[in-house]
This record gives structure tokens, C-alpha cells and sequence, in this order.
């Protein structure tokens, strides 16, 4: 339980930065954010943008939480493995530990692709995940 609350808690302090600046450039919601002299919005938010916001979302999460990770993984794994010392069984926890975080990664790029690919085929028709940035919402 102790383990659970410290990861949240960190996870807080660590995004807080990033939501309280979510209405600026780069936040996760494109749209929403002009309002005239009149008091009226003038970029509404359309389907387009909601694909947009869970474009951000999960870019976010690969960029600031699946990567970082995955680095972490790999570099205790590697302290596992160089520890070892001769030792079978904390070579073979290194091993594992190195395939497992790789596997993981692999799970992780490829949810990536294939949401990426899904919410880009909405937004706009042929779109290339691997060659294109994520497309814009038309400007009305």
C-alpha cells in the first residue's frame, strides 16, 4: 500500500508542471482556449479535437512515462547483470529482467502504432503514422 501512494505521489509532483500549463502551447487540449473581447470562444472543440486530446495523452505517457521507464529497466538490469559476480541465479534475473522490460517495450510501440494509426485514419484519410505528424483539426 505504502508502494502504491509513494507512486502516485510521485507521479503528481512529476505532471504537475505539465497540467497547470495544459491551456498553453502544448497542452493536451488543442482546442477551447481563445476567447474574444465578447466573451465567446473562438476555437471550438469539434471530434476532431477530442482525437487530438487522446493523440496528446498518449503521447505524453510514451514520451514522459513509457521511455523513462524502459531506460530505468534496462540500466537496473544491466547493474543486475555486471553485479552478478559469477552468481547463476542473479545472471539469470538480470536476463529475464532485460527480456522482460524489452518485451514490455515492444507492447508498448506497438499500442502506440496501432492507436496512433486508428485516431490518425479518423482525423484524416491515408494518414502515415511512421512519416506524418499527427494531422491538424481543419481551422473553421
Amino acid at each position: 500500500m505504502r508502494v502504491l501512494i509513494f507512486t502516485f505521489l510521485l507521479i503528481s509532483i512529476v505532471l504537475t508542471p505539465y497540467f497547470v500549463f495544459a491551456g498553453h502551447e502544448g497542452g493536451f487540449v488543442p482546442c477551447g482556449d481563445h476567447v474574444d473581447s465578447q466573451g465567446k470562444v473562438t476555437n471550438p472543440c469539434t471530434t476532431c479535437h477530442f482525437m487530438g486530446l487522446a493523440n496528446n495523452i498518449i503521447d505524453f505517457l510514451f514520451q514522459m512515462i513509457v521511455l523513462p521507464l524502459a531506460a530505468l529497466g534496462i540500466l537496473a538490469s544491466g547493474i543486475v547483470l555486471l553485479t552478478a559476480g559469477g552468481s547463476e541465479s542473479r545472471i539469470s534475473m538480470g536476463k529475464t529482467m532485460l527480456w522482460n522490460i524489452l518485451i514490455g517495450f515492444f507492447i508498448a510501440i506497438s499500442a502506440w502504432a496501432i492507436i496512433n494509426t486508428v485516431l490518425g485514419s479518423i482525423v484524416k484519410q491515408e494518414f502515415h503514422y511512421l512519416t506524418e505528424s499527427f494531422p491538424a483539426c481543419p481551422e473553421n
